[in-house]
């Protein structure tokens, strides 16, 4: 076979941790001497950073799951461009590439990437998107989520778990960031928890909200670091008041691309998910660089977060158990030191970018038979 080509296809418009892995896979494949092309919204954030990183780019921006005009030209892009392996990222680029190989002439391997452990819908769309035999092989994320698609009614021969990675020289142990240190204002001694991830209900910002008022009943010395899109939003805020933690204990920072610096100050890094979430890329990328985690006992996460030898596992959405779980590690130094080191050599072993694009490479070989 002459030299394998990937089209990687997302309809991310932000950036997210789909659209993140996406661009790492096609990173690490280019080592390979795999040719990639990224098919995404025209001006969006992962568009910007593969133009960055020269990939060809091409503009896909489905409008609906369905979107048919969008398929019939992917469709001929795939055989204009003679793409050996089509790889969906998203659930509307699942979608469409599904229609897309149909009528392909080239008739390309189709993976499709599950990353979220929200139920799939039952009705009849959702089973043909799903159980189709032009669909060649799942990529889960998490063994949980591996079984959630077998229990659907998905060949678990079709299904391969291979863990999304991290990039272990961007996020790698340092000192506190003195930049972030400045903007954040912290005082001297101040621990810093942070929550790195958008502002939602199934996020769980409310929940560590309701921990932070119990907390600050014990130890003053700390400030609670929202990251992500619209956690700086008046919403936000309002929920914060409404709880009643106080403004100045609080640093609402947005949307962030400087995330590795900001991972650096934190003394406990969270996940508060409480659903959809299925391997939580801040903790990855936290245990990476040495931080102390503590996660929602929720899909994927205990895959990574061993409770008591690499971080905290608690009951999604038990605020309680999280306070509890978070004073007992700002005031354990032995023990958090045991986390630092056992979960960067963890990560370093198992969810490295380098790692999950060796493995992805093996498996587009297996499914192409070479």
């Amino acid at each position: 076979m002459d030299k394998i080509i990937v089209m990687h296809i997302s309809e991310s418009f932000g950036w997210s941790g789909g659209a993140a892995q996406a661009l790492a896979l096609a990173i690490e494949l280019r080592k390979k001497n795999i040719e990639n092309i990224i098919a995404c919204p025209e001006n969006g954030d992962l568009w910007k950073k593969a133009k960055a990183e020269n990939f060809e780019i091409i503009h896909f921006q489905p409008k609906r799951d369905y979107d048919i005009s969008q398929a019939l030209k992917l469709a001929k892009l795939l055989d204009e461009k003679n793409i050996q392996v089509l790889h969906a990222h998203h659930p509307k680029a699942h979608a469409m590439g599904l229609i897309a190989k149909i009528f392909s002439e080239t008739n390309p391997i189709f993976v499709v990437t599950r990353r979220v452990s929200h139920p799939i819908r039952k009705h009849f769309f959702a089973r043909l998107k799903y159980k189709n035999r032009f669909i060649n092989g799942y990529i889960a994320v998490a063994n949980s989520i591996r079984k959630m698609l077998i229990d659907y009614g998905i060949d678990e021969n079709k299904v391969i778990t291979i863990y999304s990675g991290v990039d272990t020289a961007t996020f790698a142990p340092r000192k506190p960031s003195e930049k972030i240190i400045e903007e954040l204002k912290m005082p001297r001694g101040a621990k810093a928890v942070g929550l790195i991830g958008n502002f939602s209900e199934h996020k769980g910002q409310r929940i560590l909200l309701k921990a932070a008022v119990e907390i600050l009943k014990k130890r003053q010395d700390t400030i609670f670091v929202f990251v992500g899109r619209n956690t700086n939003s008046i919403e936000m805020r309002n929920s914060a008041a409404s709880i009643g933690v106080p403004d100045n204990k609080l640093r609402l920072l947005g949307l962030r691309s400087d995330i590795s610096d900001i991972i650096s100050v934190l003394s406990v890094s969270v996940n508060c998910a409480i659903k959809g979430e299925a391997l939580s890329g801040s903790i990855r990328e936290s245990m990476a660089m040495g931080i102390p985690v503590i996660a929602g006992d929720i899909s994927g996460n205990k895959e990574i977060v061993i409770s008591g030898k690499t971080g905290v596992l608690y009951k999604p959405g038990d605020w309680r158990a999280l306070s509890d779980n978070i004073l007992f590690v700002l005031g354990n130094k032995q023990k958090t030191d045991e986390f630092r080191a056992n979960g960067i050599e963890f990560v370093r072993k198992n969810f490295s970018s380098e790692i999950m694009g060796n493995r992805i490479y093996r498996y587009y070989n297996c499914l192409l038979k070479i």
